[in-house]
């Protein structure tokens, strides 16, 4: 899990860094448009940060949830996926509402203004990455005093033996 949120906040930082760049191109050429002339695919690798945090997120709550939930939850303890995106979306919405709220006064552009050559999207990013820096240390401080359902813990054992290591013999079958 804090393989997932690692990826995540490094995605953001890499977004971050993509878009300062990006910024800074665009309104070095000042093309009529505000276009930059960088390829699209310096969006290749933070989207796929993105995407490979997003999917581990997914498999690793679908995993938890039906592990340790009671066997007759299951079905509520899946419909919690749906309800943890739903409250994400109201969160980054309450995040750009307060960005929209305290940046852009004394003369200063909005960080997420209309015209995004004049905006900051990548001090957006680069809070949505300290966001995830918090969220990973509350995991960490959660995850420790977390009591797993009995049964459920995986210990290795080194003296067992595989039953993998046997050849097999296809006259004694």
């Amino acid at each position: 899990m804090l393989l997932l949120t690692s990826t995540s906040i490094l995605s953001m930082i890499v977004a971050g860094l993509v878009e300062a760049r990006r910024r800074d191109s665009a309104n070095a050429h000042d093309l009529p448009d505000g276009v930059s002339p960088m390829s699209v695919m310096w969006l290749a690798p933070q989207l796929v940060l993105m995407g490979l945090a997003e999917a581990f997120n997914i498999i690793g709550q679908i995993e938890f949830y039906n592990k340790q939930f009671p066997e007759n939850m299951r079905s509520i303890a899946n419909s919690l996926l749906s309800v943890t995106m739903g409250g994400a979306s109201y969160l980054s919405s309450a995040i750009v509402m307060i960005v929209h709220a305290t940046t852009g006064k004394h003369g200063r552009p909005d960080w997420l203004a209309n015209n995004i050559n004049e905006g900051r999207v990548d001090f957006f990013y680069y809070i949505i990455s300290v966001l995830g820096l918090l969220n990973m240390i509350y995991f960490v401080v959660v995850a420790r005093q977390y009591q797993y359902k009995a049964g459920t813990m995986v210990k290795e054992d080194h003296k067992k033996e595989s039953t993998f290591d046997t050849e097999m013999n296809p006259n004694t079958m």
